[in-house]
């Protein structure tokens, strides 16, 4: 079956996004239904594998300063959204970058305190484990969105 483009979108997005946030690769964790979809594979599920946007948590503990995440999501092509950590980028897609609340320092009512990245950068999210997620891994996103693009046509 060809993945629809809008899906197909959404994985090259969460891969600019990843590829953006390279120097901070050991902070970042892919959550969200991208995680599901990468980690079963071709399984039978009941719902269609598709999502249009990209969700990535950070650990705060493993962050370093440079390069800060939005001057680095800038750079990969991404604006700030109308909430603290959505990032839009190509075609108006979103990327959500979270902070664990546990892990969040002084997180505000929607904000995560990253310091030298701000308050706006991440959101503090309580559903968010990194732990529990599987670490994001460019070259398995980027083998299955060249997939992906070549069913297409």
């Amino acid at each position: 079956m060809m993945p629809p483009p809008e899906y197909v979108l959404a994985r090259r997005v969460l891969l600019d996004a990843l590829a953006g946030l390279a120097g901070q690769r050991d902070a970042i964790v892919l959550v969200g239904a991208q995680a599901v979809y990468l980690n079963v594979g071709d399984a039978d599920l009941a719902v269609a594998p598709m999502t249009t946007d990209g969700d990535l948590a950070i650990d705060p503990r493993r962050l370093v300063d440079l390069p800060v995440i939005g001057e680095a999501l800038a750079s990969a092509g991404f604006v700030p959204g109308a909430q603290p950590g959505s990032w839009r980028g190509y075609g108006g897609v979103v990327v959500d970058l979270m902070v664990p609340s546990g892990l969040a320092l002084h997180a505000g009512r929607r904000s995560a305190d990253l310091g030298v990245h701000g308050r706006l950068a991440a959101r503090a999210a309580a559903h968010v484990e990194p732990e529990e997620e599987i670490r994001a891994s460019t070259e398995v996103l980027a083998a299955q969105l060249l997939a992906a693009v070549r069913r297409q046509g």
